[in-house]
């Protein structure tokens, strides 16, 4: 009986972690185009980042100063696909921490478009217009560049709750929404799904063939989760000595994901010939087989 639960868990947590985020009401994505009267797609160079801070259980003011930004921005991806305005879009994102914000800079410019605070018609940005689009893909939220702090309304940060829409954001989300219906009957919309890549390095516990003591438990489970914030997962497999070879067998949860043993070779330094994309392995508990300067150690994969 426990292992049909446990079964059943994996199953959900595996739907969950390849959710459709086209049909995610809680994921949006966000395009940011020119402050201007035409629909534009931004130009220049420019770097977006989407920035999750703070608990529930304490108080986050929004107004906190961003005191780092991360190393590497969103990589943006199109919107269309031929035929249309070069578009692009941020990768489809949650608001699971009380202070979200996007940070979209360009030269000396800094736009803050706050997206947890609270403003008139939060959170229908997108469903309204679903009333009559084809929302079978949600479409992107438009972002007028404009430097400053912003609400996703096109306004600027506040309380001031009896605004109406602000002009010019409503006229280029409608301009977007006409290529949008058109570009979903030609089925030239590209699906907006997370294209940020994570890595993380494989943690294996040292000294894997010391000898069993009663005293010391052996700890022969490694744990590793792919987030489904990200559609690229990349995990190092570290080097422990001159060579260090790999040899994966995987054991799915469920049987029909079938997938050939891996073979990773590592030799000695830093370099990235241990980086893998297991994007694609299945969940599962993975057999795994360490080889090391005449050494060789034996541990289980928890892959999730």
């Amino acid at each position: 009986m426990r292992h049909h639960l446990f079964l059943v868990f994996f199953v959900l947590l595996g739907n969950a972690i390849a959710q459709d985020l086209d049909q995610n009401p809680y994921f949006t994505r966000y395009t940011i185009v020119e402050d201007s009267d035409q629909l534009t797609p931004l130009a220049g160079k420019y770097v977006a980042h989407f920035i999750l801070r703070g608990r529930y259980w304490t108080v986050t003011r929004h107004e906190l100063p961003i005191l780092a930004l991360p190393e590497k921005g969103m990589r943006l991806q199109p919107v269309f696909g031929a035929g249309y305005p070069p578009l692009l879009a941020t990768p489809a994102r949650g608001t699971d921490s009380p202070d979200a914000k996007l940070v979209v800079l360009r030269g000396q410019d800094t736009m803050i478009v706050e997206i947890t605070a609270y403003y008139p018609r939060m959170g229908s940005l997108v469903e309204e217009r679903c009333k009559h689009l084809d929302c079978t893909r949600r479409p992107p939220i438009v972002v007028p560049f404009r430097p400053g702090r912003y609400h996703p309304d096109g306004h600027v940060y506040g309380y001031e709750m009896n605004r109406a829409g602000d002009p010019r954001t409503d006229a280029l989300t409608e301009q977007f929404d006409v290529l949008w219906k058109k570009a979903t009957k030609e089925d030239l919309v590209v699906p907006q799904t997370n294209t940020d890549t994570c890595t993380q390095e494989l943690v294996v516990p040292p000294a894997l063939d010391l000898p069993d003591r009663t005293d010391i438990p052996r700890q022969r489970e490694v744990w590793l989760g792919r987030s489904p914030y990200c559609g690229t997962h990349l995990v190092l497999f570290p080097s422990m000595g001159t060579v260090t070879d790999y040899t994966i067998t995987f054991v799915p949860y469920l049987p029909e994901e079938k997938k050939e043993p891996v073979h990773i070779h590592v030799p000695l330094g830093v370099h990235t010939d241990g980086l893998v994309d297991v994007s694609d392995w299945p969940v599962g508990d993975h057999q795994v087989r360490r080889s090391a300067d005449g050494r060789e150690e034996s541990f289980t994969l928890k892959f999730r």
